[in-house]
C-alpha cells in the first residue's frame, strides 16, 4: 500500500469514532493490549474473548490509553471452506464402458479453468471400489494422478469425490476395479471448480476434549467440549486408531423450542482409512463444519451400522482466524472490552478502506488475560430482565397410585440426564405421562427428551420344533421384560444363500380367554454369497408388545432350514432432564395409567436447562437397591451364631417371665 494511502487511512481511523462516549463499567470484562509502536495493529482474538463476548462480537469495544473509543475492523479472513450442499455443475458429457473386470468412465468436463474435484453419481446403495484417475487435454495422451482412490457407499457413509488437485483437464478417465466386487452403474459426474482465492485460510487449533461417550444401537455419540463458546468452527478431526474403517459422522448442537428439545445439524461428512492391494493407505479423518456454537458443547454422532465402535482417542477442532484491525495513534496500553449483553454492533465509517486494511502490513498484538472490570455495573436503563433459574422443586405428590419405583443414583449436583432403563420403559405409560421424579414427597420438574437414538438388547433365537409342520422353521425370542417398547428386530444369519418370507408375531389372549396370534412384522429376506452383502435384516414392529416373547416362522419348501445366529431387539431412548442441588433421596415413580402428563413452569428456562452441560444420573434396578444400614446382627444372621444367640434370648425371657409370675399357693 502506498504511503499516502496509509496516511489517509490512518487519519480516517483516528478521526472516526463511535459517535458517543461509552461507559466502560457497563462491560463485564477487560483485556489489556500492549502496543509497542504507532501504526496499523492486528489483534488475533483468543478463545477467552470469544467466550466473554456476545455471539458475533457485537459488544466488542477498544479503548486507547486515554480511554477514548478506537474504531476497528474485524478481519474474518476468507470465506469458509465448508462445502455447500448446492449442486455443482454437471460434466459436459459422461459415458460408462465395461471391459473385462473393469468399468471405465469417460468424462468430458467442459471446464476452461482448474478443477478442484469431481463427484461421481450412482444409485447403488452398497459398494466399495478402487478408482484410478487420469486426465487429458485432448482425450488421447493421458496422465495418471497417482494411486487408486477409494469410492464407496456403506451404512450411510459415502466417498464419491475424486480430487483433481486444481488441475486443468478437458477429459477425465476413471477406471474402476470390478475384480473383487459386483459391477456398479455410475450415472453421471459433477464438477467442483477451484475457487477464485489463491489459498485457503490458515486454520487455528482449538483445545477440545471428549467429556462423554455413549454407545447406542449402531451409533456412537461423543460429547465434545470446547475451551470457549461462540468460536467460528471450521472442522473437527478425530484421532482413530482402527487400521481400516469407514463411517458417516454428523455434528450437532442441542436446541430447544419452548420445552421441546431437539438437535441442530451443523456439519456432516465421512471419515475413513482404507487400503487396496499395492496402494498406500488413504485416510480422511476431518469433518467440515461452518458454525459458531452458542455453548461450549456439541455432539458427534458416529454411525457404526453393524460394525463395532471405533477406537477414538481424541478429537481436534480448528477455527477460522478472526483479527481486529485498528490504527494506534500512539504506543501504550489499550483496553479491549467485552461482556455487555445490551451493546449493539458498532458502526464505524471504514467500509471503503476495509480491503486496503486487510492487505496492509499490521503489527501483531496479543490481548492479556480476561479480567473483571473494576466497578462493573450493568446499565440499568437498558438492562434486560434477568432470566429466572431452573426451578428445583414442584408441587407435593401422593404416589400411592404409582405402582413402580426405582431409586435414582446421582453423583454430583447440577443438570441431570436420566435415561430410562428397560424396567422403567416396560412399566411406564408409552407416552411417559406417568413419570415423576420425587424427593421428600415433592416433585422435581423435568423435561422429557426423546432423541433420535436407540438401545439394543442381544437375544438368542431358540429353535422350536413343530412336528405337525416339518417344512416350517420356528424360533422364539425371549425378552428381559414384558411390554418393552421394541421398535425393530434385527436378525443375523450365517446361511450364505437363501430366499424366504418371514413372519414375526406375538401370542396373546383375547378378553374371552381365547388364544390369538398378533402379527408384528413380515417380509422377504434373501441373501447372495457376494462380498459386502449384509448378513442382517431389520423388521419394524407394527404394534407394542404385551408380553415378553416374540415368535418367528418361515416356510422352507424343499430347501434346508436357514440358521438364525443372533437377534437384536431395538428400542428408543427416553430421557428426563432436570436440575438438583443435592445428590440423595431421589426416586422415579411410574406405573399409573390414569396419570396425566405433568405441567411444569419450565418453558421460560427450557433452553438454559437443555443446553447446559449434563451429569449422567442412573436408575438403580429393583433387585439392586441401595443396601440398608447394617445392624450388629448382620454378620451372624442366618448362621449358627444367630440361632444360638436367639436361643439364649428366648431362655432368658422365659426365666424373667417365670420369676414375674405369682407363686402357686401352698397346700
Amino acid at each position: 500500500m502506498k504511503k499516502t494511502t496509509l496516511n489517509l487511512l490512518a487519519a480516517l481511523l483516528f478521526t472516526s469514532g463511535g459517535g458517543f462516549a461509552l461507559t466502560p463499567t457497563e462491560w463485564q470484562h477487560t483485556q489489556t493490549v500492549a502496543v509497542a509502536e504507532p501504526g496499523l495493529t492486528k489483534i488475533t482474538l483468543p478463545p477467552a474473548t470469544w467466550d466473554s463476548a456476545q455471539p458475533g462480537l457485537a459488544d466488542l469495544r477498544l479503548l486507547d490509553p486515554s480511554g477514548q473509543e478506537v474504531p476497528y475492523i474485524l478481519d474474518r479472513g476468507l470465506a469458509s471452506n465448508a462445502p455447500t450442499f448446492a449442486k455443482a455443475p454437471a460434466a459436459h458429457s459422461f459415458s460408462s464402458t465395461r471391459t473385462g473386470e473393469t468399468t471405465q468412465l469417460l468424462i468430458e468436463t467442459g471446464a476452461a479453468g482448474p478443477i478442484e474435484a469431481i463427484d461421481l453419481e450412482t444409485p447403488a446403495p452398497f459398494f466399495l471400489k478402487a478408482a484410478h484417475v487420469e486426465i487429458s487435454a485432448d482425450g488421447k495422451a493421458w496422465e495418471s494422478l497417482g494411486p487408486a482412490i477409494p469410492v464407496f457407499r456403506q451404512f450411510g457413509a459415502e466417498q464419491l469425490r475424486l480430487p483433481l488437485d486444481h488441475r486443468t483437464a478437458a477429459f477425465v478417465r476413471v477406471t474402476l476395479d470390478d475384480f473383487r466386487s459386483r459391477k456398479v452403474d455410475f450415472s453421471g459426474a459433477r464438477l467442483l471448480l477451484s475457487p477464485a482465492e489463491t489459498a485457503p485460510p490458515i486454520l487455528s487449533p482449538l483445545r477440545t476434549q471428549i467429556t462423554r461417550r455413549d454407545e447406542f444401537a449402531g451409533e456412537t455419540v461423543l460429547t465434545v467440549t470446547l475451551e470457549a463458546s461462540h468460536i467460528p468452527l471450521a472442522e473437527l478431526a478425530l484421532d482413530v486408531k482402527d487400521p481400516l474403517f469407514m463411517r458417516r459422522v454428523d455434528l450437532a448442537v442441542r436446541e430447544a423450542s419452548g420445552a421441546t428439545p431437539s438437535e441442530r445439524l451443523i456439519g456432516k461428512g465421512t471419515i475413513f482409512r482404507l487400503a487396496f492391494d499395492g496402494t498406500p493407505t488413504r485416510s480422511q479423518l476431518a469433518v467440515p463444519v461452518d458454525f459458531s456454537p452458542a455453548t461450549r458443547e456439541f455432539l458427534v454422532h458416529i454411525r457404526n451400522g453393524d460394525s463395532p465402535p471405533l477406537k477414538i482417542e481424541g478429537v481436534q477442532a480448528s477455527q477460522y482466524p478472526v483479527s481486529l484491525l485498528f490504527h494506534a495513534a500512539a504506543a501504550g496500553r489499550f483496553t479491549l472490552l467485552s461482556g455487555n449483553p445490551q451493546a449493539t454492533t458498532p458502526s464505524y465509517d471504514l467500509a471503503a478502506f476495509a480491503g486496503e486494511m486487510q492487505t496492509a502490513h499490521a503489527a501483531p498484538a496479543m490481548p492479556g488475560p480476561l479480567e473483571e472490570t473494576p466497578g462493573y455495573r450493568p446499565s440499568e436503563s437498558l438492562a434486560a430482565p434477568s432470566q429466572p433459574d431452573v426451578p428445583l422443586t414442584g408441587a407435593p405428590l401422593d404416589t400411592q397410585a404409582w405402582t413402580g419405583r426405582q431409586p435414582i443414583e446421582i453423583t454430583r449436583p447440577g443438570v441431570q440426564e436420566l435415561e430410562l432403563d428397560v424396567e422403567a420403559l416396560s412399566r411406564a405409560c408409552p407416552d411417559g405421562a406417568d413419570l415423576r421424579v420425587i424427593r421428600e414427597k415433592k416433585q422435581i420438574p423435568y423435561v422429557l427428551e426423546r432423541p433420535a437414538l436407540s438401545r439394543s438388547i442381544s437375544l438368542k433365537p431358540l429353535v422350536v420344533a413343530d412336528p405337525k409342520r416339518p417344512g416350517t422353521s420356528v424360533w422364539m425370542l425371549k425378552l428381559p421384560q414384558p411390554g418393552l417398547p421394541i421398535r425393530r428386530i434385527q436378525l443375523s444369519t450365517s446361511t450364505p444363500l437363501f430366499q424366504r418370507q418371514l413372519r414375526l408375531f406375538e401370542k396373546r389372549t383375547t378378553p374371552e380367554g381365547l388364544p390369538v396370534e398378533v402379527l408384528l412384522a413380515s417380509g422377504p429376506w434373501s441373501r447372495m454369497p457376494d462380498p459386502g452383502v449384509p448378513e442382517t435384516i431389520e423388521f419394524p414392529l407394527a404394534d407394542r408388545l404385551h408380553g415378553d416373547t416374540i415368535w418367528i416362522e418361515t416356510e422352507n419348501g424343499d430347501n434346508p432350514p436357514i440358521e438364525l445366529s443372533a437377534a437384536q431387539a431395538i428400542y428408543p431412548v427416553m430421557r428426563l432432564i432436570f436440575k438438583v442441588a443435592e445428590t440423595d433421596g431421589f426416586t422415579l415413580a411410574y406405573g399409573n395409567k390414569a396419570a396425566k402428563a405433568p405441567r411444569y413452569d419450565l418453558s421460560l428456562v427450557a433452553v438454559k436447562l437443555l443446553t447446559s452441560s449434563r451429569n449422567s444420573a442412573r436408575l438403580v434396578p429393583s433387585g439392586q437397591a441401595a443396601p440398608e444400614p447394617q445392624n450388629h446382627f448382620d454378620s451372624i444372621n442366618g448362621g449358627f451364631l444367630f440361632w444360638a444367640a436367639l436361643t439364649i434370648v428366648v431362655v432368658t425371657l422365659l426365666v424373667v417371665v417365670a420369676k414375674l409370675l405369682p407363686k402357686p399357693p401352698e397346700e
